[in-house]
């Protein structure tokens, strides 16, 4: 499953107008890069849920024959959570991968997926090591991998310090450790979103506490997080060149006058 439901609200303004899965990325689609991801795994029957621009997104995922791809439409944002048991049935009670559609990385799902079989976990997160200049929330896993600390800044050695890529495994018992309350309770209770169901708030931070079969599986690869404006513009400005990276700024200037770029990107 991609998760894609999104606002995009800190891509904006260019999320007014295109869904955020649909950006280019160096010319190509955000979302087609974790398709590839996907791909790579063999993985070839994908659930997509969509709310922002859904028309656009499904337009472009029809097009893309290699793939057979399913909608799970929220009229009501339903938060990771939320989403995920939406499209419960869609998982025909086998392990499922779940990724975000905002992330641009090389990591071997079939490397993880022989990671969380061998552990027999329950739920597998892909991680990897957290810079020093980011403010990403933590995880704390031990030798083995699994995940002992949990979104905490108290986190020493022997346990890696860890932040969380987008990417999990889960096994289809996660879902008896979902919030008691149904789909249907959630939106009669929440009329508004004033409250989403978060699948890291309400659901690994009890599995954690409660010393659950949860690991970390530890990437040391690519992993960029598209998620803001500054870092999509950030990325074009590191990988484009000449020509092409004065194109690119001149394009979105015109298009949105009162754009920033980071003082870095030069």
């Amino acid at each position: 499953m991609i998760l894609a439901a999104g606002l995009g609200t800190r891509m904006r303004p260019l999320t007014y107008h295109l869904p955020k899965p649909l950006l280019p990325i160096l010319g190509k689609p955000l979302i087609r890069y974790v398709l590839d991801v996907l791909k790579k795994a063999g993985i070839r029957d994908v659930m997509v849920n969509l709310h922002h621009l859904p028309h656009a997104l499904k337009k472009y995922l029809r097009s893309q024959k290699d793939f057979k791809i399913s909608f799970s439409l929220e009229p009501q944002i339903l938060g990771t959570g939320g989403g995920i048991l939406k499209a419960k049935k869609f998982f025909q009670n086998q392990r499922f991968v779940v990724i975000n559609s905002d992330i641009l990385t090389d990591v071997n799902i079939k490397k993880a997926l022989a990671f969380h079989s061998q552990k027999k976990s329950l739920a597998t997160m892909v991680v990897r090591r957290t810079n020093p200049h980011e403010t990403y929330e933590a995880l704390g896993i031990n030798r083995e991998g699994r995940i002992v600390k949990f979104r905490t800044k108290n986190i020493h050695p022997p346990l890696i310090k860890t932040m969380f890529t987008g990417i999990h495994i889960f096994e289809p018992e996660i879902f008896q450790y979902f919030p008691k309350n149904n789909l249907k309770n959630h939106l009669k209770n929440n009329p508004k979103n004033q409250k989403t169901f978060c699948i890291n708030t309400d659901v690994y931070s009890k599995l954690v506490q409660k010393k659950k079969n949860v690991y970390g599986y530890l990437h040391f690869g690519k992993w960029e997080d598209m998620g803001s404006l500054n870092l999509y513009l950030a990325y074009h400005m590191k990988h484009l060149k000449g020509k092409k990276k004065t194109q690119f700024k001149n394009k979105l200037l015109k298009l949105f006058p009162g754009i920033i770029f980071p003082k870095s990107t030069g």
